[in-house]
């Protein structure tokens, strides 16, 4: 209506979804948005008959030229939607507004400078377009917006927030205020992440993290807390020390770790390099192999993920030979 400058007093369509629910024709069931937006523009909506051609016929011719002369041959140019947007701007005013019509042997420009005068004004405030949503963010920060994923401030992880996205943003708003905007993606399975948002979201996690490896370490026994208690004495990160401790748990298993605590207490030597050092010292005593690492592609999936305390011990009956007694 903008470009146009004006808008008409009828409009008639399709049986386009956007429109139409059910039905057709007078007997059309029209959408309560498409009704407002008629509404808004002091419009008459006018439904085509289903398998009706003469009611609609230049309509359908109208989309086989765009079709054939606007984006045939150029698929491989049409990479995005800012690509479509340059295209419609070029096209229509260098090509399309600027031939000569088949059936009124006129310019379209021409002929519309001649039935401009016969358009409404416009209102003087603009329809509301935005799409909203009510979306769940979930514990990695992020919401599902039309088959994307975008970051918004990590202290709102398991809060429900308000989407409004037009054509080019994303914006979210929290409590009526707004908390953060992406520029719109029409991709699809992208996760679009802004760095203040996955700055604080690391900031958090350091603080609420910092308590949690504490309390698993902790949880390991008294040889643990004693060798917890003497760390923090030392110049060095605790929380550092510890973290590379309960990973060395989850490679080489907890009672290993657990045994060279003790070692370590009893020498008083308080550094996870001297723990994995008693570690590996005992596992090459018994032969044993050196575990897999693992390298998720995808860390950011892991780092909520809680699983139980690994026990190889399941898997001991494999390795016992028990008689068949129908062997016998």
């Amino acid at each position: 209506m903008k470009f146009f400058g004006g808008s008409p007093r009828r409009i008639i369509f399709d049986n386009l979804k956007a429109a139409v629910i059910n039905g057709s024709g007078r007997n059309a069931c029209l959408h309560p948005e498409f009704l407002a937006l008629c509404g808004h523009f002091c419009l008459e909506p006018i439904a085509c008959e289903r398998r009706d051609p003469e009611s609609k016929g230049i309509v359908e011719a109208g989309v086989r030229y765009v079709k054939y002369n606007a984006l045939a041959g150029r698929k491989e140019h049409l990479t995005t939607w800012s690509d479509y947007q340059q295209l419609a701007v070029t096209w229509r005013d260098d090509v399309a507004n600027v031939r000569l019509h088949s059936t009124t042997r006129q310019r379209p420009i021409d002929r519309f400078a001649q039935e401009s005068a016969s358009l409404r004004p416009l209102p003087s405030y603009e329809f509301d377009t935005d799409e909203v949503n009510s979306v769940g963010v979930n514990s990695h920060g992020m919401i599902q917006f039309d088959g994307n994923r975008y970051s918004v401030p990590p202290q709102l992880t398991g809060a429900t927030v308000m989407i409004r996205a037009n054509a080019m943003h994303v914006r979210v708003f929290a409590d009526g205020s707004l908390v953060t905007s992406h520029i719109r993606c029409y991709d699809r399975n992208q996760r679009l992440s802004l760095p203040d948002h996955r700055l604080a979201a690391l900031k958090l996690r350091s603080r609420v993290r910092g308590h949690q490896i504490e309390e698993a370490f902790d949880a390991f026994g008294d040889e643990a807390r004693s060798f917890h208690l003497e760390l923090r004495r030392q110049p060095v990160r605790t929380t550092t020390h510890l973290r590379r401790i309960i990973n060395l748990a989850h490679l080489y298993g907890r009672d290993a770790v657990i045994h060279a605590i003790t070692q370590a207490n009893h020498w008083r030597t308080f550094d996870a390099a001297y723990i994995e050092t008693l570690v590996l010292q005992d596992r090459r005593r018994r032969e044993l192999p050196s575990p897999t690492l693992v390298h998720p592609c995808r860390t950011e999936l892991l780092e909520e993920t809680d699983l139980e305390e690994p026990d190889p011990a399941v898997y001991d009956h494999l390795t016992t030979l028990q008689e068949d007694p129908a062997h016998e």
